[in-house]
């Protein structure tokens, strides 16, 4: 079982916890945990051993539990459950702050451990997929600033903000830092810093991660959404390709992760744009992930591990849901139909941009509720 597989398929699973509580398959990580804090990225199932040595670059990651159970609070006001994890989520990220940072303060994996196994960002001299280079990451760096946050967020909850003061200064250094020296004016984007201080070319999907993160200044901010929008980059047939088409290294079929579409970094730019105001572009995005989604299915009558950027077309294993079941259920939900709860705030959204009529019976609000909602043609 992979970690971030996992943390990802929670997000559509809580849909269906009146059913069952998909959320325990992250327990499965937690029961493992190391008296140090550490968790494999990789699980056997037959006997739970790592598949990974702890200090392999390619042992752990990427760090998005944190937002898995966090989406899971939203959506049922769990303080039972909140109560539980935050010590192990709190133990891993210690754990990561430890040993997976540079003197900088700024954090390293390796392709396998930030999940995007072929993309090239390494210098050539190293292997693409295992070392890391000597590298500032900067999925990694902002993954992090997003863990702490959403870890202050649930110590706020619990009433245990004793415990994270360190985490509000580690976050606030290390924005600085990526804000100071991994940000290219030039092409406008943040990119992975070499140990020489050179950035490099690649135009990764996992920059992205910053507008989840929300230490971005807005103008900047603005810049990388334009390149959203941007044929020659992202606003592909097919949305959002994990590497710009610009890239001499995209590939527009069977590139894995050098272009090809893949559900959770999708996922995860719809979420950064609505978390920074851009709800039309996120609607616009979504649909257009969604429709292609829809149409290979009708054309192969299964769901793939990821799609081609340039055509309509699935590629790699077939018979897939994992993570792209998120574009049928929650980018249908919460993109389309533009529904996202927040039950501890007794608060529920419906950003209608559809002129169709659309609705959903029985949606799932808290553990007991369940609402009919409606929206009309227009």
């Amino acid at each position: 079982i992979f970690m971030w597989d996992c943390s990802f398929m929670m997000m559509y699973g809580k849909y269906a916890r009146s059913a069952f509580d998909f959320q325990q398959t992250l327990d499965n990580f937690y029961v493992k945990q190391h008296p140090d804090g550490f968790i494999c990225r990789e699980i056997r199932g037959d006997d739970g051993s790592d598949v990974f040595e702890r200090f392999d670059p390619s042992s752990t990651g990427p760090n998005i539990m944190p937002w898995a159970e966090w989406e899971y609070f939203k959506n049922f006001n769990d303080l039972d459950r909140l109560g539980r994890v935050f010590p192990v989520l709190l133990a891993y990220y210690n754990w990561y702050a430890t040993y997976r940072r540079w003197p900088d303060g700024t954090y390293y994996s390796s392709g396998w451990g930030c999940g995007m196994d072929n993309q090239q960002r390494v210098s050539e001299e190293y292997n693409a997929a295992f070392s890391h280079g000597f590298m500032s990451w900067i999925d990694i760096s902002f993954q992090e600033l997003y863990a702490a946050k959403i870890l202050i967020e649930m110590a706020g909850v619990l009433g245990r903000e004793e415990e994270v003061g360190h985490l509000k200064r580690q976050r606030s250094e290390l924005a600085a830092h990526i804000n100071s020296y991994q940000w290219d004016e030039e092409r406008q984007y943040y990119f992975d810093r070499y140990k020489s201080g050179a950035l490099n070319r690649t135009m990764s999907i996992g920059a992205y991660w910053g507008l989840l993160a929300e230490t971005i200044p807005e103008q900047r901010k603005k810049a990388m959404i334009l390149h959203l929008q941007d044929t020659s980059k992202f606003a592909r047939t097919h949305r959002v390709p994990t590497l710009s088409a610009d890239d001499p290294n995209y590939e527009p079929q069977e590139g894995y992760w050098n272009g090809g579409v893949w559900a959770p970094t999708t996922y995860m730019v719809l979420r950064g744009l609505t978390t920074s105001g851009y709800d039309s572009l996120a609607y616009e995005i979504g649909r257009n992930h969604l429709e292609n989604v829809v149409s290979v299915y009708e054309q192969t009558n299964t769901f793939w591990e990821n799609y081609a950027p340039d055509k309509v077309k699935g590629e790699y294993k077939k018979d897939f849901v994992g993570w792209t079941g998120l574009a049928p259920i929650s980018v249908l939900m919460e993109y389309v139909f533009g529904i996202r709860p927040n039950v501890p705030d007794n608060e529920l959204v419906i950003d209608v941009q559809m002129l169709e009529e659309y609705g959903v019976k029985n949606y799932p609000f808290g553990v007991e509720g369940h609402l009919d909602i409606l929206c009309k043609k227009r």
